[in-house]
């Protein structure tokens, strides 16, 4: 089978993929609520541009990373099954990358927050 995009729509229906896959993992799907409440908060808050910004890139970016480390999970499961420390290692990294992303998208909601009691 030939994966190599052969033009932009090819590419298109490859992300399409990647998402429809994406979203029957049950973490893309409790981050997928990220934007979701990105969006309500954006409603009910009305924050400066800035951290508007803030809010609907961080969840984007999140389950960007999160699609990359599935693509890893994905990878490692097919090279081996078998226990292994550098596997492991590989998958506790992708987890970390998705980890870090979660506290700045949650340091960007305290902060936001945090403006209400301190103004």
């Amino acid at each position: 089978m030939d994966y190599k995009n052969k033009n932009i729509l090819d590419a298109f229906w490859c992300s399409i993929d990647g998402l429809k896959i994406l979203f029957k993992e049950k973490a893309a799907r409790r981050e997928l609520l990220l934007v979701i409440f990105s969006i309500l908060y954006i409603f009910l808050m009305q924050p400066d541009l800035n951290m508007i910004i803030w809010l609907i890139v961080l969840p984007l970016l999140i389950l960007s990373i999160e699609a990359l480390n599935t693509g890893i999970e994905y990878t490692c499961d097919k090279i081996t099954m078998d226990k292994s420390n550098k596997i492991k290692k590989a998958k506790d990294l992708g987890s970390a990358a998705i980890f870090l992303a979660l506290v700045a998208y949650g340091a960007v909601v305290l902060l936001d927050i945090s403006k209400l009691f301190l103004n």
